[in-house]
């Protein structure tokens, strides 16, 4: 016998466990873009605390040396010499016959960059530790400095810590595809894993190497690259050992308009952490500019080409909208990817004099 309560019960039917399951399914469609904004926000937010951490840590160690961390080139041959006393210097005449070079003569560059001098402010003392003795070796002949075959070096350079890497960053490290570790020319011995940097000195607004000017993304015709300069536009480049880095009271444009640090991203092939070669980027071409749908870069281009290589060396991100900075003052802040080029430009220069507004 059935009672009356038993009478009430019954299943669901199939068109109702339908209507259940599209709710659900909507419900999940709706919420689930909000909890992937969510979690790039927070990504966002933890890669921006790196910036902090690593403009602060630079400060630091300008109020100890009183001076800005360096990067010294590893280049190799004692006649190397700097600048062509002009601003256009011919395509691809990257070393010009004008200043000799005196560190290199004696044998005394070992190919480090400034992040690793920066090592132990980033209360990293141990791994700068490791480097400390290669640091004090030369790199002649390509086989001393950071490129040295050694087994206890070659631990050190593929350690990675989490604060040079942007969280939304796909592109993790260590790899074996970063210059000049990816090279059997350049190191000593077979390529080696190396950690990587997401984040770079801003070299001012130059190019990275001579190269083609009057691209569509590019807003000046000269051709001034840092590679090889005495001095350049901005704080951070690969020979700034040979002016003794530069100094807070040359920020004559203001710590608070002068770019420091920005993201960029390894799919550069340049940006071994502690090599001198990929701690450095550049703002002559736009923020995040997309060189894979360059007519430019991608025509005849097949894997390895070098034909884009020195227009990736800008500053980039994962992130939808623009790039964190940390400017000279040890503030962080979001440049969209709208901005001018030439206000991006006119941040990246220490004592260019341009007006920036908000």
């Amino acid at each position: 016998m059935t009672t009356p309560c038993q009478a009430l019960r019954r299943a669901f039917t199939l068109v109702e466990l339908l209507v259940v399951i599209a709710i659900i399914g909507v419900l999940v469609a709706l919420l689930l873009p909000a909890v992937q904004a969510a979690r790039e926000a927070a990504r966002r937010a933890q890669c921006g605390s790196n910036l902090h951490n690593l403009g602060l840590a630079v400060l630091n160690y300008e109020e100890a040396r009183r001076r800005l961390p360096v990067s010294e080139d590893y280049y190799a041959p004692p006649t190397f010499t700097f600048d062509s006393g002009t601003l256009t210097a011919p395509e691809n005449t990257a070393y010009n016959t004008a200043t000799p070079d005196p560190m290199r003569a004696t044998q005394k560059l070992s190919g480090g960059g400034w992040i690793v001098e920066i090592l132990p402010q980033l209360e990293q003392q141990a791994l700068y530790a490791q480097f400390k003795p290669y640091l004090d070796k030369s790199w002649y002949r390509l086989h001393q400095g950071l490129n040295a075959n050694v087994a206890d070096l070659r631990i050190a350079i593929q350690t990675q810590p989490d604060v040079i890497q942007c969280p939304s960053n796909e592109l993790r490290g260590p790899r074996m595809d970063q210059y000049p570790y990816s090279s059997t020319t350049e190191v000593d011995g077979a390529p080696a894993v190396v950690a990587v940097t997401h984040y770079k000195g801003n070299s001012g607004d130059g190019v990275f190497e001579p190269t083609t000017p009057g691209l569509p993304n590019w807003t000046y015709s000269t051709n001034y690259n840092c590679y090889n300069r005495t001095d350049c536009f901005g704080i951070f480049w690969r020979t700034t050992y040979y002016r003794g880095g530069v100094k807070l009271k040359e920020i004559t444009d203001g710590q608070s308009n002068t770019l420091l640090i920005g993201e960029a991203s390894p799919e550069d092939g340049n940006s071994a952490a502690w090599s001198s070669d990929g701690d450095w980027g550049i703002t002559g071409v736009e923020l995040n500019w997309n060189w894979r749908a360059s007519d430019w870069c991608q025509q005849g281009a097949a894997p390895g080409d070098r034909r884009c290589w020195p227009w990736i060396r800008g500053f980039r991100s994962y992130h939808v909208g623009g790039v964190n900075f940390a400017l000279a003052d040890g503030s962080v802040r979001f440049l969209p990817d709208s901005i001018n080029h030439l206000t991006f430009r006119a941040l990246s220069t220490r004592a260019g004099g341009e007006v920036i507004s908000e």
